[in-house]
């Protein structure tokens, strides 16, 4: 892969260049991600092939973000978890909404932006596991954070999600 190609997919074409908050921006740079690919739903027969497509596209996603993240951090940056990476807060993003079937423009909107408000907070803080992930050398430790976070984000979202929706 081309290192400009690397380059915009690691800082998501741009968001991770942010002066402040790069993270941040890069979370947002996946809600047009998710929006284009929850459009794919009208092709998918019923909601158990989406759900398995979108676990497929989630494992290629994370091994993507694995590789850009290491060639990130070896070749372009030459520093050990730039901050301009956030391809990797832009998978946490989309595992976090991973299983949450809004119905509704409102159901929708209201799932980005808790799943948004939820990553961020676990992703900020690193708690417990969160942290110790980004022990992990090269790429992996770069993504496992922020997918972990993911992961227990997408548990708290669907507990809301079953108790309120």
């Amino acid at each position: 892969m081309k290192t400009m190609t690397v380059r915009n997919l690691a800082t998501w074409f741009g968001l991770g260049d942010m002066p402040k908050a790069p993270g941040t921006f890069g979370t947002l740079g996946g809600i047009p991600l998710y929006i284009g690919i929850n459009f794919l739903r009208k092709i998918f027969p019923n909601i158990t092939l989406y759900n398995s497509f979108y676990f497929v596209f989630l494992m290629t996603f994370f091994a993507l973000s694995v590789y850009v993240s290491d060639i990130s951090e070896k070749v372009i940056f030459k520093k050990e978890d730039p901050q301009q990476v956030v391809i990797d807060e832009v998978l946490g993003f989309m595992t976090t909404l991973f299983l949450v079937n809004p119905t509704g423009v409102k159901e929708f909107l209201i799932a980005i932006a808790l799943a948004f408000v939820i990553f961020r907070i676990l992703d900020i803080t690193k708690i417990g596991p969160i942290d110790k992930v980004q022990a992990l050398k090269d790429g992996i430790g770069v993504t496992m954070d922020d997918f972990l976070a993911g992961i227990i984000g997408n548990f708290i979202l669907l507990c809301i999600w079953t108790y309120f929706f």
